[in-house]
């Protein structure tokens, strides 16, 4: 993974602007400051009637093969509750109205793309759904999908903490449940 994500000047250019911190970087030619800021993601915690939540196993690095909730990042224009709508629709085939989504918890999280370990803001919502029956996987994205009682999860298969973080906090903080 690179030091730097910015690998050119965005205004003039010139090659590598020079790390001022962890978070900036200045072109040494025009001055223009680059800032590494967290980009906000929006992840569904979604429970039915039993307590049982919706997992998906990644089909993409980082992370192939491992658990997380449906989500990704909020798009300009959206706000975070149409993003986690969207992303719903988009990864497992769930129609559910932004409105549907509480708000749950916002976690930091570190993703590695095209080489550089960007930070995220990842914002869970809850919601609940009457089945899991019409999941209809992108496979694109998701390779598999697991109901599992909030009891039952194994957070070691998470690829991501903000993601085992955020259900660990649900099961803590549903009526009976209980924290492994």
């Amino acid at each position: 993974m690179s030091e730097a994500p910015f690998l050119h000047c965005n205004r003039c250019g010139r090659p590598e602007p020079q790390p001022v911190s962890h978070r900036e970087f200045v072109c040494a030619s025009c001055d223009y400051r680059h800032f590494v800021t967290p980009f906000p993601a929006a992840c569904a915690l979604l429970l039915d009637a039993e307590n049982r939540i919706l997992l998906i196993r990644r089909a993409n690095e980082p992370g192939r093969g491992l658990l997380c909730v449906p989500g990704g990042v909020v798009e300009g224009g959206e706000t975070a509750e149409e993003a986690v709508s969207r992303e719903t629709l988009e990864e497992i085939g769930l129609d559910l109205p932004a409105s549907e989504f509480s708000y749950f918890a916002a976690l930091p999280n570190r993703y590695p793309f095209q080489g550089y370990v960007w930070p995220t803001l990842d914002l869970f919502y809850l919601a609940r759904v009457s089945s899991f029956e019409n999941i209809q996987a992108q496979e694109s994205e998701v390779s598999g999908w697991e109901i599992i009682p909030l009891a039952d999860v194994d957070y070691r298969e998470f690829a991501f903490e903000s993601n085992a973080e955020a259900v660990r906090r649900l099961n803590a903080n549903l009526p009976g449940s209980v924290c492994t």
